[in-house]
């Protein structure tokens, strides 16, 4: 079987936090003060963030985006869930840790469908928007946050950010979440194994490669680490469904769901997974 560990930590990087910039992310200090201005207005200021981003205000894209955030003020769910409106929402989405918390908590109570579709997108994003060299970058967090909503297609705009609402959505709930069995994660394992082989022909040297990243990635160059993902990501969406599903549920539930590649007889069999605060050990870089 090969060495699924690294593939593991890179998928919560691209899942938790750094493939769904929430916030619309521009690290600029002139952002940052138009962001902090606009909490204290008590407002979000959607045309900035679309003059920031060169997003036509008659776009279908702008339309893509007013929709967007109109639905989200008016959810109930996610009133509930952030006290306070869309200023506070802005807050949450601002602090790398509730909105790690928020975006893991909703990934794992989507329906494995809508897992699915996010897997599709990020690797559609990952394929199409980040070039064969990663930026020049080895950090997948720090690549990942190259990507802008403004670089997406309109449908691929529209697929995220729905997917997105869905998230915040599902993350109010209480519902715990199933955990796989040990069994279930070790046939997916062996499964995403297979996959990956797949994915690379079966050339030895292809698979050589790939083993030899997932046991030293401090030593992988930038083209390594874009090869890598591509390949990790086409993998698993060769996989059948519900296999495919157990290797993404413990991402994003974290332990002990997550030493399920380290499995422990006391795992419960479900838990109720936090839905306001992050999981101990998923913090991201």
């Amino acid at each position: 079987m090969l060495r699924l560990t690294v593939w593991f930590t890179l998928l919560i990087s691209l899942s938790a936090n750094a493939a769904v910039h929430l916030d619309f992310h521009d690290e600029s200090p002139d952002a940052a003060a138009a962001g902090s201005a606009s909490r204290q207005r008590g407002a979000v200021d959607i045309d900035e963030i679309l003059r920031q981003y060169g997003i036509n205000q008659g776009s279908t894209k702008a339309r893509i985006i007013f929709e967007w955030f109109d639905k989200v003020a008016r959810d109930p769910v996610i009133g509930a869930r952030v006290p306070g409106g869309a200023p506070a929402l802005v807050h949450v989405l601002l602090d790398p840790e509730q909105r790690e918390a928020m975006m893991s908590s909703g990934l794992a109570r989507l329906t494995p469908a809508d897992r699915s579709r996010y897997l599709v997108l990020l690797t559609r994003v990952l394929d199409e928007l980040v070039p064969v060299n990663c930026f020049g970058l080895v950090d997948i967090v720090t690549i990942m946050n190259r990507v802008t909503i403004a670089q997406m297609s309109d449908a691929q705009a529209e697929l995220y950010l729905d997917l997105v609402y869905k998230i915040m959505v599902s993350s109010g709930s209480a519902a715990p979440v199933r955990v796989p069995t040990r069994e279930e994660y070790a046939a997916a394992s062996e499964a995403m194994s297979r996959a990956v082989v797949i994915e690379l022909g079966g050339d030895p040297a292809n698979v050589d490669r790939y083993m030899a990243y997932t046991a030293n990635p401090s030593t992988a160059t930038p083209a390594d680490v874009c090869w890598m993902t591509r390949v990790t990501l086409h993998a698993l969406a060769r996989m059948p469904a519900p296999e495919r599903d157990v290797m993404l549920l413990p991402v994003f539930i974290g332990p002990p769901a997550a030493s399920l590649a380290d499995p422990d007889d006391q795992r419960p069999a479900q838990m109720p997974f936090p839905a306001s605060a992050s999981p101990p050990g998923t913090t991201m870089p």
